[in-house]
């Protein structure tokens, strides 16, 4: 089971890091060098730049600290480091959670992409909020709960990219727009899914465990 774990949190971490720095390409965008940045996506930063950019350009550092957040050994050994970490991921999802929020009406796969994306940014906020809270009054376990759901929203950039091939490939959708309606909201709902059922799963195993050590 550890080792499955372990196996997680290292496939999760290179992939967040692989699209945190890809998506670091917008950072060149304010100089008008629009490197691999989509028609659809361009269209929205023409149309908002300020809070698209600044998504756009802030977010990917919550996508590439968040995962060392989850290893234990790096909590255990460096607590001064993790808690660092862990108040730039939360300034960076509050500042990039906040701009989303600014952009998703502005969405352009439509009205029902901009309530996925409006709806993922409002979450993303609320929750990550709500685990500082918990860090900060000593809720240790309802912190680390709490910023799972928040990272497995983070990670929606990550899912986000790997389901465009999928609905090139196998729906034939004609481009990114068309996409996106899909998008808003396959690419975090099943991340919070599978954290939801992995907190049940973790929850009943703490329960057992006394029973197991009485009998």
């Amino acid at each position: 089971m550890k080792g499955l774990v372990g196996f997680s949190l290292w496939t999760m971490a290179l992939l967040a890091v692989g699209v945190a720095v890809q998506s670091m390409r917008y950072e060149l965008v304010p100089m008008n060098i629009w490197l691999g940045v989509d028609s659809a996506i361009r269209g929205v930063i023409e149309r908002v730049p300020l809070p698209m950019l600044t998504h756009a350009i802030v977010a990917p550092f919550a996508l590439l600290l968040g995962p060392f957040q989850f290893f234990p050994g790096l909590r255990a050994r460096h607590p001064g480091v993790h808690r660092w970490m862990g108040r730039i991921y939360v300034a960076a999802v509050l500042i990039g959670g906040s701009a989303a929020l600014a952009t998703a009406p502005f969405a352009s796969g439509g009205p029902v992409a901009a309530i996925g994306f409006g709806t993922l940014a409002l979450a993303w906020l609320g929750v990550t909020f709500a685990a500082w809270r918990a860090a900060v009054a000593r809720r240790l376990e309802r912190h680390r709960t709490l910023m799972r759901f928040s990272y497995a929203m983070t990670f929606a950039a990550v899912t986000l990219r790997l389901q465009i091939p999928f609905g090139f490939a196998l729906f034939h959708f004609a481009s990114y727009r068309d996409m996106s309606v899909w998008l808003a909201y396959t690419s975090w709902l099943p991340n919070v899914a599978a954290v939801a059922l992995y907190s049940l799963v973790a929850s009943v195993r703490r329960q057992l465990k006394p029973a197991a050590a009485t009998a």
